[in-house]
């Protein structure tokens, strides 16, 4: 054999281009991070449909009385 073997150079370039695209994709979420999140206690941060939840519950019944028309709850039943 007139090619030599050294254990020491094999597997750089592939390591070398892991620690690439890792360093790639770091950036990439902390830069979606940075341009996406919103503190929640954030003045600006406000609820999309916020008029229509807020309709939907004012216009719901309560829970505890049941709707008129209703059928009276049935008996317990006894074991």
């Amino acid at each position: 054999m007139s090619v030599a073997y050294d254990p020491n150079k094999l597997g750089w370039p592939a390591a070398a281009v892991t620690v690439v695209g890792t360093l790639g994709l770091l950036f990439m979420a902390y830069t979606i991070h940075n341009k996406t999140y919103r503190h929640p206690r954030d003045p600006m941060n406000f609820q999309v449909y916020n008029a229509e939840d807020k309709a939907k519950h004012s216009t719901a019944g309560s829970h505890d009385a049941p709707a008129e028309g209703a059928a009276a709850p049935a008996a317990e039943a006894k074991h």
